[in-house]
C-alpha cells in the first residue's frame, strides 16, 4: 500500500533522514521504533506532504505522492494524527471532529462516522460541547485520533500516540490501535514506547539517525538480544 525508497530529507544542512525504504501492506500494523532525533516524526510528516524530501520516491497504491500538498494527501486515503496532539483548542471537541472530515461531502457520512467516533471514544461524546483545550492529555490523544479517522482514511499514520500518558491511558489507546486493525486499517505507527507498539504491530524498522538498521516481523525484533537492551530496558 505504502512504499517509500531511499528517502532523503534534510533541514538545511541537517539530515534528519538518509536512504530509508519501507513499505506498508494492506491490513498491517507497521511500527517505527527508535531514539530521540532518530527520524520517526520526520518520515511520518514527509508521507503527509508537510515536509518536501530531497530525493527518493514516496507512492500510495502505486502512484506517487511526492509534491503534492497535505490537503490532496488526505483526500487520496492517507491522514496524520501528530505527535503533541495538535487539537484546536478554542474549538469544541465536535467542531474538532467536522475539521476532520472537511474534504467530506457526504453529510450523512460524516454524521455516522462522528457516532462511531463517540461509540469508540465514549469520554468525547460526554464532552462534545467542551473546548478540546480544556481536555485532559489523554483525552486530546483520543481526540486526535478520532480525528484523524473522520476522513475515512485507508492509511491512517499515529505519531507518538502513547507520549506523556499514564500507562492505563496507554494500554486504552493501544487497544483502540488493535480494533482499528481489526477492522482492516492500515497503520503506520511511530512509537518510543517500543514494547508496547512492538506487541501489536506486525513489522517494524528501528532508525538510527535516520537510517533503517533493523527491520523484520515485529516478534524477531522483540526477541533479539541487542534491541531488548536498548529499546526495551530489558537484559
Amino acid at each position: 500500500m505504502l512504499e517509500i525508497r531511499n528517502l532523503f530529507v534534510a533541514y538545511g544542512k541537517i539530515v534528519a533522514v538518509s536512504k530509508l525504504s519501507l513499505t506498508v501492506n494492506e491490513g498491517e500494523i507497521v511500527t517505527v521504533v527508535g531514539s530521540n532525533g532518530a527520524g520517526k516524526t520526520t518520515t511520518l510528516r514527509t508521507v503527509s506532504g508537510m515536509l518536501k524530501p530531497q530525493s527518493g520516491e514516496i507512492s500510495f497504491k502505486g502512484r506517487s505522492i511526492v509534491g503534492l500538498s497535505p490537503e490532496a494527501i488526505v483526500t487520496r486515503g492517507i491522514s496524520h494524527s501528530p505527535e503533541g496532539r495538535m487539537v484546536f483548542g478554542r474549538l469544541t471537541i465536535t467542531e474538532n471532529l467536522k475539521l476532520g472530515a472537511y474534504n467530506r461531502k457526504d453529510a450523512a457520512g460524516v454524521k455516522i462516522d462522528m457516532e462511531r467516533m463517540f461509540e469508540m471514544f465514549p469520554v468525547l461524546e460526554q464532552r462534545k460541547s467542551q473546548r478540546a483545550g480544556t481536555l485532559s492529555g489523554g483525552e486530546q490523544q483520543m481526540l486526535a485520533i478520532a480525528r484523524s479517522l473522520m476522513s475515512r482514511p485507508t492509511l491512517l499514520l499515529l505519531d507518538e500516540p502513547s507520549l506523556g500518558l499514564a500507562p492505563l491511558l496507554v494500554e486504552q489507546i493501544f487497544d483502540v490501535v488493535v480494533e482499528l486493525r481489526n477492522e482492516g486499517a492500515t497503520i503506520l505507527l511511530v512509537e518510543q514506547n517500543a514494547n508496547e507498539a512492538l506487541r501489536i504491530s506486525d513489522r517494524a524498522y528501528v532508525l538510527e539517525t535516520g537510517t533503517v538498521t533493523v527491520e523484520g516481523p515485529s516478534i524477531e525484533l522483540i526477541n533479539n538480544p541487542q534491541l531488548r537492551a536498548a529499546y526495551l530496558g530489558l537484559d
